[in-house]
């Protein structure tokens, strides 16, 4: 709880109606300040003034105030804290009396009186410090912008406050600017993800150990909610309103957030955030975290070092891209690989420098938004004319882009990406039939499946299974399973050897059989030694393939002493979020747009004279294309 000397007002005023010279030599408060204090909480009928002819000005309070402490509670079973824009976040796991885990979070909060007075002060800092939205059109700019409001504020507060400045601007800052209670739950980096289900209903949060959990907080009331997911909508240059009562954005933080209005979600609004991990999954990890084998990740390595081409499959929530961005970490750095996404989330270590990641630009409820949107199909095309080694596709959703995907096989492009599907079964029928209805002899061209699965009962990640594509004398194509996860005891066990996924490796690098089983031996041993020595960091990652691929002499010696390897560094430490970072929005097609044109762009200053820009280049387009027709 923070305290001011606001506060200390309250009990004096409790017994009496003071006089301002009275109150101010009790709380130390100079006589000035305490009556701009004393008009700001009058004008909610917190207090009254009074001016006698004679003497200092009265004070009495009219409302009555009860100051409630946050309980903590006295048993859990898990706790821990982390800072959010200079508040202190403490949050405790205990059982609720369903014997459910319970998300219990108490944060730095002013006491009631200061908020209250701080409440009156809302309208005079959005008049004095009025937002500039053409700011949250990069996140460059947002960097530079956020920061000069933040201090604004502060100097605005500190006309007020000399103790706990920080605290109070960093509270003001995030109610006011940002998502209030969810950028509280926001700079839990153990969270996945943020649920608001109507105001009737707890905030709830999936956390990475404990699963789907409630939680202590919850908003006033349904226009509570309508207001954040507007704020949300409105800095990512969209609308959320009855006639368009759905939102799905991105976040410059890479996070995806979905709101709903009433009607189209029945019970009242709702706002769904999906948080991606700041500090990316490592191979290491995943073992580490008994995701999947040494044995399994080595044969994952093997493949993506020999340009085979792999597809991580598996349901919601999985893991599908965290377990592709971590393969992708330790492919050789002399290829050039061009990604293509959604939204942000494969993130490589700095050994990979030949990378050009691409982004999906959406299109938008208006005629010239959607004439602008570029989509998959058209960057897979387009990323074909860049020379890659190797393409990285976030996920295959339509029958264009699996064509074009495999239309990229055949012309010698190592592939890798994910698909939903239960098995590799499933896939290779869903890749079959209606309505991606891909030939069966260019789904030949996949050499390894590995699916991923979620056990929502025990909040587990695994990978389910590894499988390779196998084509019998008849042309029709099965899935060899290799590896297999087994729930009942919870361990990976190898069930077939890979069979043509060796005789391709054989036939691309002159490798004998016993050659390729001695490489995968030399992964294993290379990734149980990166995991003694704890290089779970993607900067230490990065540095120990880079030595596999320039120096492999040195590495090996260092796991044959198990010592550490000279040149990886230290773990960062870990960096809680700030609510500086935390609600830089900015539209997905915008920062797309940044990324394919970011000179020409720079000079623009808002997102219609952005738009304007790109619709002025269609337009130009559309009449070249007329002129070469005729």
């Amino acid at each position: 709880m923070i305290r001011t000397k606001v506060d200390k007002l309250l009990p004096l005023l409790k017994v009496k109606p003071r006089s301002i010279k009275e109150l101010s030599s009790e709380v130390d408060v100079a006589p000035e300040v305490l009556e701009l204090v004393a008009r700001n909480l009058e004008t909610n009928g917190v207090v009254k003034i009074d001016y006698p002819a004679v003497g200092s000005p009265i004070i009495t309070l009219l409302k009555h105030i009860e100051e409630k402490e946050e309980e903590i509670p006295k048993s859990f079973d898990d706790n821990y804290s982390y800072n959010v824009n200079g508040l202190n976040v403490n949050v405790y796991i205990y059982r609720d009396v369903e014997r459910r885990p319970f998300y219990h979070v108490v944060y730095d909060q002013p006491a009631e009186f200061t908020r209250l007075f701080l409440s009156t002060l809302e309208a005079e800092i959005s008049r004095d410090i009025p937002l500039d939205t053409s700011y949250f059109l990069t996140p460059e700019r947002m960097q530079e912008y956020l920061p000069t409001i933040y201090n604004k504020m502060k100097a605005k507060l500190s006309n007020y406050f000399s103790e706990h400045l920080d605290e109070i601007t960093g509270y003001m800052f995030i109610n006011m600017y940002g998502m209030r209670e969810l950028e509280i739950l926001m700079g839990d980096e153990e969270l996945e993800e943020i649920s608001v289900n109507t105001a009737n209903i707890p905030i709830s949060v999936y956390h990475r150990k404990y699963g789907w959990m409630k939680t202590n907080l919850r908003f006033k009331d349904e226009e509570d909610i309508a207001n954040i997911a507007s704020q949300i909508a409105r800095r990512v240059g969209q609308q959320i309103t009855i006639a368009n009562p759905v939102l799905d954005a991105f976040l410059t933080t890479g996070d995806r957030a979905t709101a709903t209005l009433f009607p189209a979600s029945t019970k009242g609004n709702t706002i769904t955030i999906r948080k991606f991990a700041k500090d990316p999954w490592t191979i290491t990890k995943f073992i580490e975290n008994h995701t999947l084998s040494p044995e399994m990740a080595a044969l994952l390595w093997q493949a993506v070092h020999y340009e085979m081409n792999v597809i991580i499959a598996g349901g919601t929530a999985s893991g599908k891209t965290s377990l592709l961005n971590t393969v992708l970490q330790l492919i050789p750095p002399y290829q050039r690989l061009v990604s293509i996404e959604e939204t942000r989330e494969i993130s490589l270590p700095q050994h990979i420098w030949n990378w050009i990641p691409l982004l999906v630009r959406e299109g938008g409820p208006s005629i010239e938004m959607e004439r602008v949107k570029i989509t998959m199909a058209d960057l897979l095309k387009t990323s074909l004319r860049m020379r890659p080694d190797r393409l990285v596709l976030g996920e295959i959703r339509t029958p264009d882009e699996a064509k074009v995907l495999f239309d990229a096989m055949h012309t010698g492009h190592s592939v890798s990406t994910t698909f939903h599907a239960d098995s590799a079964s499933q896939l290779l029928k869903r890749m079959l039939e209606p309505p991606f209805s891909i030939h069966s002899t260019e789904v030949e061209s996949i050499h390894l499946i590995a699916v991923q699965h979620r056990d929502r009962r025990r909040n587990l990640r695994r990978t389910f299974e590894i499988c390779e594509i196998s084509p019998d004398m008849e042309g029709s194509l099965s899935a060899n399973r290799i590896y297999m996860w087994r729930p009942r005891i919870d361990k990976f066990e190898e069930i077939n050897k890979p069979r043509r996924y060796i005789e391709d490796i054989n036939i691309y690098t002159g490798m004998t059989e016993k050659e390729i089983y001695d490489d995968l031996e030399e992964r294993k041993t290379i990734l149980n030694w990166m995991v003694r020595q704890k290089y779970f960091d993607i900067s230490q990652i990065s540095e120990v393939a880079r030595a596999y691929y320039n120096t492999p002499d040195v590495l090996l010696a260092a796991v044959e002493k198990d010592r550490e390897l000279e040149g990886v560094p230290k773990a960062k430490p870990h960096a809680s979020a700030s609510a500086l970072t935390l609600i830089k929005f900015a539209h997905e097609s915008v920062e797309n747009s940044l990324s394919q044109s970011e000179e020409g762009i720079k000079s623009e200053s808002s997102a219609s004279s952005l738009l304007k820009k790109l619709t002025e280049e269609v337009k130009k387009e559309k009449k070249a294309k007329t002129r070469n027709r005729r």
